[in-house]
């Protein structure tokens, strides 16, 4: 699977970031941990990002469309109009989690 990353001041995620996180998705032996990463506007379609830990991420305007998200720490992370359509999103953990809607979510709080 390829992913492709445009990388470009505008859309203001950190790229070294984003490149940690896709090496630890290529190597897919430990969980993956992504803390108060700036993921923001970055396309990750068809990720699979499951079990991971992705506290305090900025995912804000992310491009998580068909995403594997299943049993993913979103503890206080921001979701902000991320696109998540057709997302897999069971047993997520959302608690000061801002959704894609600009709400927060505290159900596992």
């Amino acid at each position: 699977m390829t992913f492709l990353i445009v990388v470009s001041p505008i859309l203001g995620f950190n790229p070294s970031d984003v490149d940690s996180l896709l090496k630890q998705v290529a190597k897919q032996k430990e969980r993956i941990v992504c803390n108060r990463c700036d993921l923001s506007a970055a396309k990750l379609p068809d990720i699979d990002l499951s079990y991971a830990d992705l506290r305090g991420a900025n995912l804000s305007r992310a491009n998580l469309r068909n995403a594997d998200l299943r049993e993913t720490d979103l503890r206080e992370a921001s979701l902000r109009d991320a696109n998540l359509s057709y997302s897999i999103l069971r047993g997520a953990i959302f608690c000061k989690t801002i959704l894609p809607n600009g709400e927060i979510s505290n159900k596992d709080c």
